[in-house]
């Protein structure tokens, strides 16, 4: 089975997977970060760290289902351009 994707369709798929992959390299920076100061016994400062991870993560979710309903809808597309 092939798959085609809409130009436009394509394009903000590949944007939304780059935004959720620069979230999650921050998240997992912060949670790094943390770890080291864990580590040094500055639970304050691996608190405050990881603070904004909280924010991040719903943004990843929602661009994911955003992809996930682009990618679904294509095929509803489809289905009604075979129709025609």
């Amino acid at each position: 089975m092939t798959t085609t994707q809409h130009p436009t369709n394509a394009a903000i798929i590949t944007a939304n997977m780059m935004a959720i992959r620069y979230r999650l390299f921050r998240a997992l920076e912060a949670v790094r970060f943390s770890c080291k100061a864990m580590k040094a016994e500055n639970q304050d400062l691996a608190i405050g760290f990881i603070l904004d991870v909280e924010r991040q993560l719903p943004e990843c979710e929602a661009l994911y289902r955003t992809i996930v309903m682009l990618h679904r809808s294509r095929n509803s597309i489809e289905q009604n351009e075979v129709r025609s």
